[in-house]
């Protein structure tokens, strides 16, 4: 997984998500808000385009099974990364993120989440908690798969948490 520890924020292909989102999403909106949806949206797009892009020549046929194999983990770090934000969000108020092209410390103070958006991030992280997921199976170490288990089951109930609010700024 190009990991160094068990958060989103420690994985190097959740990392480079971050950074499109940034480049893609808050900066042209000056990082004024996140909104859980819109990113979402955003990064199963760009995911796609991804895997196109790079088995570009391939049959229809590799180009499938390169969607229905490589999308779905792809997915899961688009997913573990923005529960992530979120999560922070809601235990600090404000979710701080490193603007390498301007070397300063962005705030965002407006998270927006809609009752579906939750739905989905809640749904996905917890088939992520199944015995026989990928992501749960990637972490070989007991001990770390303990406490990898304890922060995606802190951020399932910290999202649970918001749900029957519309959106929150």
């Amino acid at each position: 997984m190009g990991a160094w520890g068990i958060k989103a924020h420690e994985c190097d292909s959740c990392l480079d998500m971050l950074t499109v989102v940034k480049r893609n999403i808050l900066t042209p909106i000056d990082f004024m808000h996140f909104d859980v949806a819109v990113i979402l949206d955003y990064l199963k797009d760009h995911i796609t385009e991804q895997i196109k892009k790079t088995s570009k020549g391939c049959s229809k046929e590799m180009m499938e099974f390169y969607i229905e194999v490589i999308f779905p983990q792809e997915y899961n770090d688009a997913v573990f990364l923005v529960a992530e934000c979120l999560t922070d969000y809601i235990q600090n108020g404000e979710y701080l993120i490193y603007d390498y092209d301007v070397n300063i410390e962005r705030k965002i103070t407006k998270f927006i989440f809609t009752d579906g958006a939750l739905e989905e991030l809640l749904d996905e992280l917890k088939k992520m908690l199944d015995p026989e997921h990928d992501m749960y199976i990637s972490w070989v170490k007991e001990e770390v798969r303990q406490t990898w288990i304890a922060h995606m089951e802190m951020m399932c109930n910290s999202i649970a948490s918001l749900k029957g609010g519309i959106s929150n700024g």
